[in-house]
């Protein structure tokens, strides 16, 4: 008999992430016996999310081995799996400063998560946490699954597989938001309730909005889909229930029905131009584009780009914390959390991707962000890659889907050309190197500003930045 496994998450103590991931990774039968570590620097959040996993884990007859520790180095020996999902420097602060920097310098970038220079600062300040957590597996739990959930997803992922020698692989939920934008188009065919002015903007204050029809196109609709993460595009979409091919109906309805023309306007017209549907909605997709931070035509106008919402971010953090508290201190029942989606959470899928690997269970996932082996043969081999993979007793078969159209691969290779140098200035801590990743961005135009948006970034952020200083 398989022994169950050892699971350590780090970065538990935080709400965002821990409620929902603590949730299925508890009830989930499959891994009864398993041992479940909880590592966060914030002791008393990690105090906290420790008690709301030890009531669930006693209120649902679980079965799971539950501590927790400040120290990672505790957690990893033997570990089997290492979800990892943290972020240096305060979430919402660091994140505004990332857009706000250039911002001074006269570059406004539509989003300045995982592409744009907001993105440099962004990888900078994160990767030599990642690389620490990987170098610590290397000694403690060497042949152990890295689970990184932190983004920018995939530089972080390809620090990791290029610097380090630990199994690796990124994980991301944004397919889902190509599932509900082809479900709200297509919601006559199956009578899905759509709330009027409805978008997908990955926004805290969207998501009550957001999951149900979520919820509703995951059990309506199959897609097949790849590229790179946050830019992936639709090689396919079915009926779920009938196999019936929907590309065509979707195009059609998307292009011709005069009630979609303002429906995430950026998507339908790169749909329209390139032939297929890219998948994570425009507050993402425009990440990756040359043409959408023009100040004079404002493009960002044209096509409503939404900015993150710092303060909904924040108000989402302290109601869920409020929900934890409340459960905590038996206000409130731990059953709660037993479908964590009427909290507008989402479901990562985790405990099925562990119970799969660690034993002959076969699973299909639908993003698994590995390096190329052919996956996509247009795109640069050993670079991080989106598409479906199959999971089964340790290994990870990623599906191999056609050449993408070389339009798309172009704009692909060219980000992760990019990616790739920030990935080795952010490693190195080489500014000059920086410079240059700095002036491939699409959104850089500009010698003088370019350095000058790096110098603040230094400045700003020195404290997060030990490898530049």
């Amino acid at each position: 008999m398989i022994k169950p496994p050892k699971i350590v998450l780090i970065g538990a103590g935080s709400v965002i992430f821990g409620l929902g991931a603590l949730s299925s990774i508890i009830q989930a039968e499959s891994l009864r016996g398993a041992e479940l570590v909880l590592v966060d620097i914030n002791q008393t959040g990690l105090e906290t999310i420790t008690a709301l996993a030890n009531k669930m884990n006693v209120a649902w007859d679980a079965g799971k081995k539950i501590s927790s520790t400040t120290e990672r180095k505790e957690a990893l020996p033997d570990a089997d799996f290492v979800v990892v999902s943290v972020q240096v420097g305060p979430r919402e602060e660091v994140w505004e400063l990332d857009w706000r920097i250039p911002l001074r310098h006269g570059i406004r970038q539509p989003y300045a998560e995982n592409s744009g220079p907001g993105a440099l600062a962004h990888t900078a300040r994160n990767l030599p946490l990642m690389i620490d957590i990987a170098r610590d597996m290397e000694q403690l739990c060497p042949d152990a699954w890295y689970f990184n959930l932190t983004n920018p997803l995939t530089r972080l992922t390809l620090a990791i597989s290029r610097y380090t020698n630990i199994k690796v692989l990124g994980l991301c939920h944004q397919l889902l938001w190509g599932y509900t934008m082809a479900a709200a188009v297509l919601s006559e065919r199956w009578g899905i309730p759509v709330p009027e002015g409805f978008h997908v903007h990955t926004d805290a204050d969207n998501m009550p909005n957001f999951v149900p029809v979520a919820k509703e196109a995951t059990q309506r609709l199959d897609l097949k889909a790849a590229g790179i993460n946050h830019f992936s595009w639709m090689y396919d979409i079915r009926d779920k229930e009938t196999g019936e091919d929907l590309y065509p109906l979707l195009r059609e309805t998307w292009f011709n029905d005069k009630r979609y023309q303002h429906f995430e306007p950026l998507t339908r017209e790169l749909f329209q131009i390139f032939g297929l549907m890219p998948t994570p909605g425009d507050s993402h997709v425009c990440e990756y584009l040359a043409h959408v931070h023009d100040p004079v035509t404002k493009p960002w106008e044209k096509y409503e780009l939404k900015l993150q919402s710092w303060d909904g971010n924040r108000r989402r953090r302290a109601s869920r914390w409020a929900l934890a508290n409340a459960i905590v201190s038996d206000q409130k029942s731990v059953d709660e959390l037993r479908d964590v989606t009427r909290h507008a959470m989402l479901d990562e899928g985790i405990p099925e991707m562990i119970t799969a690997l660690h034993s002959n269970v076969q699973y299909h996932h639908h993003q698994c962000n590995l390096p190329n082996t052919g996956q996509i043969p247009n795109l640069p081999l050993g670079a991080i890659v989106e598409t479906s993979g199959i999971m089964s007793g340790g290994t990870i078969q990623p599906v191999a889907f056609p050449a993408l159209p070389a339009p798309i691969a172009e704009m692909c290779r060219r980000e992760l050309a990019y990616s790739s140098l920030v990935v080795d200035a952010c490693y190195h801590g080489d500014k000059n190197l920086a410079l240059q990743a700095l002036l491939l961005d699409p959104m850089v135009n500009d010698i003088d500003r370019a350095r000058a948006i790096l110098d603040d970034f230094m400045t700003e952020f020195a404290e997060y930045l030990p490898q530049f200083n």
